[in-house]
């Protein structure tokens, strides 16, 4: 059994992990236990069997919000401890947010053993309060492993199946690039991120003279047809090439088609980043909770691997030097590819299978 879900950070690693226990152990079933949020369409479209659990975040002050979220939460426990004994999985991994805290507390008081990952920098909040009760704590980061002493294994973030596996060539004649220029990914999630989108936007006039630079947007649909305005007033006799796309399907080739990557600092996004060596510009979302995002990037600054831009400090100027500065030094990109290289572990489903089956080999299952 798989709980968690709210961001993609709680949701793909584990259906990473799902589908490869899937591939080794034809026979083995796999159930995702989550909450009305982002898991409750992604997980079903995965071919992953999904049961609903009620749950709510905590609020971080005391008041009656909180208390009707103790309330609610005891309420999804109750419906995990019928799951629990209806399905009698073998072990739960647990992949954090907030939903995963009920099957959590349910599998700790029937003595289920509890696999927890936890992909950010700093902890949260459902990884800290379970850790205790938990068989081992798989991190994403080495520096995470401080917070666990004695249960922590350091296995990186499970990536999506096929991630790795991209063709510069095929990536550019797919989004009709041009192979000799220098491309700056940017990407914003699958949503878009406005304050990168406005930036990107704001800094084509300063990018239009750079004839060696290419710009690959992943805009969202929210902000698709601002992009394709921009590029018309571009027009004629500008150096910079310009090409916006709502949604990137084939995430792999435009990695591969990339020399610099433009991006939040989620989780899963930056293990990819990591494991491909790709070198990076990092605005962390300002609104992850206990600033995990900003956290996560200046691991990855630290290592060598990106320049980091506080949301507050992001200006269309900003963010066309920093990508102009990493265009001109093909030097300085292979010193941050190799930083960045240092933290990516492209083995993190491989390792985080192996330590479901000992798990549950540990355990009689």
């Amino acid at each position: 059994m798989i709980a968690g879900g709210g961001t993609g950070g709680h949701i793909y690693p584990g259906l990473a992990v799902a589908e490869a226990v899937r591939a080794a152990h034809p026979d083995a079933a796999v159930i995702w236990v989550g909450g009305d949020r982002l898991e409750a369409r992604v997980v079903p479209l995965a071919g992953v069997q999904f049961i609903a659990v009620l749950s709510r975040g905590l609020p971080r002050r005391i008041g009656v919000r909180a208390v009707e979220a103790l309330l609610v939460n005891a309420v999804g426990a109750v419906q995990a401890l019928d799951f629990l004994r209806r399905f009698r999985p073998a072990g739960v991994l647990l992949t954090g947010g907030y939903a995963a805290a009920p099957v959590g507390a349910a599998a700790v008081l029937l003595r289920v053993p509890v696999l927890l990952h936890e992909p950010n920098a700093l902890p949260g909040l459902t990884t800290r309060l379970l850790a205790r009760w938990a068989w081992r704590v798989a991190v994403g980061q080495a520096a995470t492993a401080a917070h666990f002493p004695g249960k922590a294994v350091v296995t990186g973030v499970p990536l999506r199946p096929g991630i790795l596996d991209g063709v510069r060539d095929r990536g550019v004649r797919r989004f009709d690039l041009a192979g000799d220029r220098v491309t700056a990914l940017v990407l914003g999630g699958s949503q878009g991120a406005h304050a990168i989108n406005q930036a990107v936007l704001d800094a084509l006039p300063a990018l239009r003279h750079a004839a060696g630079l290419q710009i690959f947007h992943q805009t969202g649909e929210e902000h698709a047809a601002v992009a394709g305005e921009a590029a018309a007033r571009l027009g004629e006799g500008a150096g910079l090439r310009y090409v916006a796309r709502p949604y990137i399907e084939e995430m792999a080739d435009a990695y591969a088609a990339a020399d610099l990557v433009v991006c939040r600092a989620g989780a899963v996004t930056l293990a990819e980043v990591t494991a491909l060596g790709r070198p990076a510009i990092l605005v962390p979302y300002p609104h992850a909770a206990e600033a995990h995002q900003e956290r996560n990037a200046r691991a990855v600054a630290d290592a060598g691997g990106a320049v980091m831009i506080l949301n507050r400090d992001l200006t269309g100027d900003r963010l066309a030097q920093a990508i102009l500065d990493l265009a001109r030094d093909p030097a300085r990109r292979a010193v941050m590819a190799a930083g960045s290289r240092t933290l990516g572990r492209p083995r993190a489903t491989a390792v985080m299978l192996a330590l479901v089956e000992e798990m549950v080999g540990a355990h009689g299952g």
